[in-house]
């Protein structure tokens, strides 16, 4: 067996996998992003006065994003960013600034507020 057929033997029993995973787990990865699709967008919190710029994610959107990184981060062999942000785009999950949810966004949403919820629910 050549690499290129090795490469595509190991293609073919990762995405059997990842399918795999995704059917074991469809139920709360379907409500995880129901949540998110109900709480996307900007969000200002109560301490900032109308008219502010200064948008955020609510509590409810961090917390499904959360659980789905989670979620991801059991599954071996991939990046639960590049994941989040893969089921975000196909999803029309956009950012709190009302853009696409690239892996760079997806990043920053980590960093800034979905690190801290799942250093505490681990």
């Amino acid at each position: 067996m050549d690499t290129l057929e090795k490469t595509r033997e190991w293609l073919r029993a990762f995405n059997a996998r990842k399918a795999k995973f995704y059917e074991q787990h469809n139920v709360e990865i379907l409500a995880y992003v129901a949540a998110c699709k109900r709480s996307q967008g900007a969000y200002v919190p109560v301490f900032h006065s109308s008219g502010s710029w200064a948008t955020t994610y609510s509590n409810e959107f961090i917390a499904a994003s959360a659980k789905l990184y989670m979620l991801f981060e059991k599954f071996d062999g991939t990046d639960p960013i590049d994941e989040l942000a893969d089921l975000f785009q196909k999803n029309n999950i956009r950012s709190c600034r009302g853009t696409t949810m690239y892996s760079d966004k997806v990043e920053y949403l980590y960093i800034h507020h979905l690190r801290r919820y799942v250093r505490a629910h681990h």
